[in-house]
């Protein structure tokens, strides 16, 4: 949507000039350009009185398919709106009609809410229950399908742990953080030696040759032929010297990663997890439990962390 001027309205704001040009073939409106199975974005210009989708504009679009609305700007006709079922999301009401002050200009074009940008074929999920909107962009889907697991995972085990109390809500980040950006040697499968036979140059008797011993002792020396006895080293073969330990170096990503977690880029993440961890146990010893966790900005944190820390660690491996 674009300003325009109008009677009431006869001094509209200038026109960003980041604006696309408009791509539009006719003069229809913009409800009957609606795709089926989209969800529709409609960015309107800032600062405005007029609402830019009211009951007629909402039917029209559920009629064609839509499977919901998020407004950048105003709506009216609540009631009407209700009737459609539509999930509809907006900043604000209003009881003047589009056409005060604002015009259709494009469609099928990237638009910026806040600070989120949506580009056409963008995933967007509208959660009726939590009243969120989230915008995936269609290159991180596959990164996302990864790391929801993960998040949900986090999720469900800090409730658990805080329900039974078994640890602090520090603690549980903690190794969450752990477990996420370095994960346990111990996780992985090691390697041994089978205890079924003797190591080859041990002095241990496999199970064959106790036998043949036993039954040469029953013979009490009729026979010359000593009992099979597995070959050892001499007494005076001389010990392999131990090789001495090397102490582990720190990982350098670690390092890295809490260092930029302390540092002035990552200070507004930092702040909020600490003010999440600080409500959270405050909820837990007052009232036994908590209404809210603190997975979502341990989250942003580590990605914070991990973005600062990620052009430091490659500069130290050339």
């Amino acid at each position: 949507m674009l300003p325009k001027a109008t009677k009431s309205f006869p001094d509209p704001p200038a026109t960003s000039q980041d604006v696309p040009e408009s791509n539009l073939p006719d003069a229809r409106p913009y409800a009957d350009w609606t795709e089926q199975g989209t969800i529709v974005v409609i960015s309107q210009p800032a600062g405005q009185s007029c609402a830019v989708v009211g009951g007629i504009m909402a039917a029209r679009m559920k009629q064609l398919g839509a499977q919901g609305v998020v407004v950048d700007g105003r709506v009216r006709d609540i009631v009407a709106l209700n009737d459609t079922q539509l999930p509809i999301w907006s900043k604000g009401t209003s009881i003047i009609g589009a056409g005060a002050e604002t015009r259709f200009h494009a469609r099928n074009v990237a638009v910026r809410i806040g600070a989120t940008t949506v580009k056409p074929g963008d995933i967007v999920m509208i959660d009726p229950f939590e009243n969120g909107v989230v915008a995936v962009p269609q290159d991180k889907v596959e990164q996302l399908l990864e790391l929801l697991p993960k998040l949900v995972q986090a999720d469900e085990q800090v409730i658990k742990d805080v329900e039974a109390a078994t640890m602090g809500i520090t603690d549980f980040f903690t190794d969450v953080w752990d477990t996420f950006a370095h994960p346990s040697p111990d996780a992985e499968v090691q390697g041994g030696s089978s205890t079924k036979s003797p190591a080859s140059g041990t002095d241990e008797e496999s199970g064959e040759e106790a036998e043949v011993n036993k039954q040469d002792e029953k013979k009490g020396g009729e026979s010359q032929e000593q009992g099979h006895k597995p070959s050892g080293k001499g007494s005076d073969d001389e010990e392999p010297e131990e090789e001495e330990e090397e102490e582990e170096e720190p990982d350098p990503k670690e390092t890295l990663e809490k260092e930029c977690a302390e540092s002035k880029e990552c200070h507004p993440a930092k702040h909020h997890y600490d003010e999440c961890v600080e409500r959270v146990t405050g909820q837990i010893e007052n009232d036994g439990k908590a209404s809210e966790d603190c997975v979502e900005e341990f989250f942003h944190l580590a990605h914070c962390a991990t973005q600062c820390a990620a052009p430091k660690l490659f500069a130290q491996l050339k």
